[in-house]
């Protein structure tokens, strides 16, 4: 009996689920990167040349419903890219949008020549010093909306009222747009989701 090859599902803010086999992520346009990292279970710089298409041109593919007329919008995004051991990494909308940085984030079907068709893909990500994003065996990738904690926005302006008002009595004046950002930043939580089941 011949094994089921592994797919990635891509679910989330798409038209429909989609699962994409190596073998058909090896038909989209394919880039070539060099890229070193630090593997801490292996205690060493890593160095590898990866072949696949961008993770861009596989969401396209896979029908993506991110709006790309509005920016503002592409970028309350997120992406969660889980493997076959459940460990998973979060991208943002603007890491692999060309509109914002285009990094040449991929989905690896080839590893130093070797093939991923039996184990799945591997996620790419060049800059990254550390290889915790470098999910190998991807199973899912999720894409959606990240969401303002509704109780830390709530908090927000009462903290940052307070702290303004200890500042204020220590030394008057008015507090610049820097100020005001850093009262406001401890007091923001954002949730990433991993994103809901498939049909949830």
């Amino acid at each position: 009996m011949s094994r089921t090859a592994p797919a990635v599902l891509l679910h989330g803010a798409f038209d429909q689920p989609t699962e994409l086999t190596v073998a058909q992520l090896r038909e989209l346009p394919a880039q070539q990167v060099s890229a070193s990292f630090n593997c801490r279970s292996r205690g060493a710089m890593q160095q590898h040349n990866f072949e696949g298409p961008r993770l861009w041109d596989v969401l396209r593919t896979a029908g993506t419903q991110v709006d790309r007329g509005t920016r503002k919008v592409r970028l309350r995004h997120l992406l969660t890219v889980t493997g076959a051991d459940d460990h998973f990494a979060l991208l943002s909308w603007a890491e692999i949008d060309p509109d914002f940085s285009g990094r040449q984030i991929l989905l690896a079907t080839s590893v130093d020549g070797v093939p991923l068709d039996e184990t799945g893909p591997q996620l790419v990500v060049p800059g990254d010093t550390c290889g915790a994003r470098y999910v190998s065996g991807i199973t899912t990738v999720w894409v959606g909306l990240a969401r303002l904690d509704p109780a830390a926005a709530a908090a927000v302006p009462a903290a940052a009222a307070a702290d303004t008002a200890l500042a204020e009595a220590a030394q008057p004046r008015v507090p610049s747009t820097t100020d005001v950002n850093c009262l406001l930043g401890p007091g923001a939580r954002v949730l990433c989701p991993v994103g809901p089941a498939v049909g949830g």
